[in-house]
């Protein structure tokens, strides 16, 4: 007689509720070794822990070293890592779209973190890929395409002089890899479906879609280093928010009230930041620089706070301010190299709005600098008048080209202030990792602005070399730093004797063309003196020594014009 069947039950075990932060938001167990549990080496993930009683005896000397603002970023670090949207379930996913999605969680979002924007990384985009398939792709090609640069020993641990700049091995040949195959797999995808939906939607497609989407793209084809696609993106992404904005006469109802927040705000600066600085600073993105998207734009009045305002108050305040006044230095810009209209009476008008605004900045700032105690606090007040003091500088008034290009030397005063406050920032003990921020949008195009404009021997110097510190391994920006480095040595070796120690402005270059070979090992830059408009071209393949280069170039005759 076959025995009755007994429903098997199974056993009941207790949640853990220790192991890393990756292992617990991933849902499975951790065996909770130190420094790293084996799932997180295994799977090539960042393993933390939360502080916890059984190891704040272990832990406590150790974070008794640093600063209070490595303690304040590692907290956040714990708690951006752990946070995710409401209702998300990880069955929503399929091997590996988990794996690949915790890599943009924990290395990517961590990353672009550390220069802020941090409700834009860690909220609004996570969010949205939870919500919109385009994002979630887009999301997905990026953690896949993180996952196969680990693996190119070509884009980790180069050189700080050798070769001068890297191309990830994706970017110039077929996807050798699963994790190269899937990246291009996602990203596709998630082109194919931003394409389908403006072509079903039109106009009726929400601005906050197109800014999240463009700056994923964007995202992923800086990891490539493909400096042409960008640039594109960035061109049609500004170009359709206008569009979008244009037709709508109050814009923010293209946001729901339930999903308008601070990333948004932050998508919208970050982008415009973005693309100005990269156009007016870098000569790999000539198309927005030619076009007029910023031609009517308005320039923000009256953005100095109250001072019992409080820090996140003032810092959302200052980037309406410099993004304002990054507007209308890139308008200017295109005036004096293109000859594109100027309203004369505007102009002058708006001028004098950003200039008395950055005075007053630099001034709001150094005293809240003087009283503060707080070390990350001081930190970023630091940074903040870095950039006050640029735009105090730039928007300075100025009947012409020639004349403006006199001030700098006028106010060599407050860069050499500015470079040191700099300096400062990088000197002191920081939490952040040792790979810098991809996109760093306040210190490095300060300094690159800097470089560029003054033309005092020492302080650009000093200013070259915090930018190296900067650049990581980023393709652009180690491409750029050879580029300034071969324009200041044009400059400097047609230096006259003056006793001031100053750039004749017609021996001044400018940067502004260029161009790569088709495996991107060669770049080709022509510099253009100021003056005159005589040109100089140049092709630098990554592996010379930038050494030589510079040395050839010092031995070389001036054509003395």
């Amino acid at each position: 007689m076959t025995a009755p069947s007994v429903p098997r039950v199974r056993a009941r075990r207790p949640k853990v509720r220790t192991g890393c932060v990756t292992c617990k938001s991933r849902r499975i167990k951790c065996d909770e070794a130190r420094p790293a549990c084996v799932r997180c080496q295994k799977s090539r993930l960042p393993c933390q822990y939360h502080d916890s009683s059984e190891n704040q005896d272990g832990s406590r000397g150790q974070r008794s070293l640093l600063p209070a603002a490595s303690e304040q970023l590692s907290r956040l670090r714990s708690e951006l890592s752990t946070r995710l949207p409401p209702r998300v379930k990880y069955e929503d996913f399929l091997e590996p779209e988990v794996y690949y999605f915790d890599l943009f969680r924990n290395i990517i979002v961590d990353n672009l973190c550390q220069n802020g924007y941090i409700s834009l990384w860690s909220r609004t985009i996570l969010r949205e890929s939870f919500r919109d398939n385009c994002v979630r792709d887009a999301v997905l090609g990026i953690g896949a395409l993180c996952r196969a640069l680990m693996d190119d020993n070509q884009h980790v641990n180069v050189k700080l002089t050798k070769p001068l700049w890297t191309v990830p091995t994706i970017a110039v040949s077929c996807p050798n890899t699963k994790y190269h195959r899937d990246a291009i797999k996602y990203y596709m995808k998630s082109i194919a479906r931003f394409r389908a939906q403006i072509s079903r939607d039109g106009s009726a497609i929400p601005s906050r879609s197109i800014m999240i989407v463009s700056i994923l793209f964007i995202i992923f084809e800086t990891m490539q280093g493909d400096t042409d696609s960008i640039d594109r993106i960035m061109l049609s992404a500004i170009t359709a928010l206008k569009v979008n904005l244009g037709r709508d006469a109050e814009p923010q109802r293209q946001i729901s009230p339930a999903l308008d927040d601070d990333g948004v705000r932050e998508a919208d600066c970050f982008l415009t930041r973005l693309s100005g600085f990269s156009s007016l600073l870098s000569p790999f993105y000539p198309s927005l620089l030619k076009s007029k998207a910023y031609e009517g734009s308005q320039m923000a009045k009256d953005t100095i706070p109250v001072p019992t305002a409080t820090p996140l108050q003032i810092e959302q305040a200052f980037e309406q301010y410099t993004t304002s006044a990054l507007i209308w230095c890139f308008r200017t810009v295109q005036g004096n190299m293109f000859g594109h209209p100027i309203d004369a009476v505007r102009h002058r008008e708006e001028q004098l709005s950003v200039s008395t605004q950055a005075d007053g900045w630099c001034a709001f700032i150094t005293k809240k600098l003087e009283g503060e105690t707080d070390p990350w606090q001081r930190r970023t007040w630091k940074i903040m008048l870095v950039e006050a003091k640029m735009f105090s500088i730039y928007t300075t008034y100025s009947q012409d080209a020639d004349e403006h290009e006199r001030v700098w030397d006028a106010r060599v005063e407050d860069c050499r202030e500015a470079v040191a406050l700099a300096e400062s920032v990088l000197d002191e003990p920081t939490p952040f990792s040792s790979l810098p921020p991809m996109f760093e949008d306040k210190l490095l195009p300060t300094l690159r602005c800097f470089i560029c404009k003054c033309r005092d021997r020492p302080t650009r110097a000093r200013a070259l070399k915090i930018c190296t510190r900067l650049a990581g391994p980023w393709f652009e920006n180690r491409a750029i730093l050879v580029g300034l480095q071969i324009m200041i040595a044009m400059e400097e070796r047609d230096r006259d004797a003056d006793p001031c120690g100053f750039i004749p402005i017609r021996l001044r270059y400018r940067w502004n063309e260029s161009s790569w070979s088709d495996d991107r090992t060669e770049l080709r830059m022509v510099l253009t003196r100021i003056v005159t408009g005589a040109r100089k071209e140049f092709t630098i393949h990554s592996n010379y020594s930038v050494e030589e280069m510079l040395k050839k170039l010092g031995e070389s005759p001036g054509d003395g014009q």
